[in-house]
């Protein structure tokens, strides 16, 4: 009944004129209405739909939410589109779907933070960037804009948002990108094995507003294995983790809403993955930082980088597979 009633509110929200897509839903649907197993229930006691899904026990109101609008036919609802002026591009962003019971449907300050961040300290080359649970994707799509090598990943409800704000903004993006190649764009969840697009070596990954979320959703376990595999720490043949030597650096951004418990989880991934945290200062100019942030709100930045004293023995070292370093590499 409970998962009847979810389809009722979902199909209804995209087609309230046209009831039949629910039963459509329900009627493809049928291996789901069993009830969902609670999170201390043996993985062999949930639906076969849940079990074979790949995404941790947690999504499975997320993956349902996906599969009945899948099952209906209808695209996703989208919200009505804003424009964003970062890094020297108009970016400009559709919300996703209000329905879906989620973050990850509407932009939230955290990725303004970062891509404003990278406006006003930036990196020196290509650098590599996952946005990781990027919401609508503003920040990987803006930092996508201004050159780098972007992934976006978030839960495969929301992929269809991400993609279609991709798209749009690469229209406008320089020549050498097209539709498909502004960024890519994974569906993932936290907790299970990296998908192979993930399973290379990022410079830098990218969390915006997701502490509040993982410590309110109680999804520490969850989120710090995430980290782990994309550290490297899963090993590069073990399954799961990324390859590559390389371990990248964690910023973090967001609105302070729990301190003392986001920054326990702060300070738990910190612990795990073997980094220090660095506070980062917040620089804000111009009138378009109004359209996100409250004039009374907080908000902080963090990075979670490895050790000076780590950082200049890597540099010594000659490049893996050769001898020597050669000449001009440092």
């Amino acid at each position: 009944q409970a998962f009847k009633r979810r389809a009722c509110c979902i199909v209804r929200s995209h087609a309230p004129a046209q009831p039949s897509y629910l039963h459509v839903a329900l009627r493809q649907l049928s291996p789901l209405t069993r009830p969902l197993p609670n999170s201390c229930a043996p993985r062999a006691a949930m639906p076969a739909a849940v079990r074979n899904s790949g995404g941790a026990l947690c999504e499975s109101r997320s993956m349902i939410d996906a599969a009945i609008i899948g099952a209906s036919g209808l695209p996703p609802r989208r919200g009505p589109t804003q424009k964003y002026e970062l890094l020297g591009n108009t970016i400009v962003l559709s919300q996703g779907d209000s329905s879906f019971e989620h973050t990850g449907w509407r932009t939230w300050a955290g990725s303004w933070l970062l891509a404003k961040h990278f406006e006003c300290k930036p990196v020196s080359g290509r650098k590599r960037v996952l946005d990781l649970s990027c919401g609508t994707g503003l920040a990987g799509i803006a930092l996508a804009r201004a050159g780098y090598e972007v992934t976006l990943c978030d839960m495969e409800v929301n992929m269809g948002t991400v993609r279609s704000n991709v798209a749009r903004n690469a229209t406008g993006a320089e020549e050498e990108h097209d539709a498909t190649g502004l960024a890519q764009a994974v569906g993932y969840s936290w907790g299970t094995p990296l998908p192979l697009e993930l399973r290379i070596a990022f410079d830098i990954v990218l969390c915006g507003d997701l502490l509040y979320h993982v410590w309110s959703g109680r999804l520490q376990n969850e989120f710090l294995t995430t980290l782990q595999y994309l550290n490297g720490g899963a090993g590069a043949g073990a399954a799961g983790g990324a390859e590559g030597g390389r371990r990248p650096d964690f910023l973090f951004g967001w609105q302070v809403r729990s301190g003392r418990q986001e920054g326990q989880v702060l300070e738990s991934a910190a612990r795990r993955l073997g980094l220090v945290q660095e506070e980062l200062p917040i620089e804000l100019s111009g009138e378009d930082s109004l359209a996100l942030l409250h004039p009374q709100a907080k908000y902080r930045m963090v990075r979670l980088r490895r050790a000076p004293a780590e950082v200049a023995m890597c540099a010594a070292l000659p490049p893996a597979g050769t001898g020597e370093a050669e000449e001009g590499e440092q």
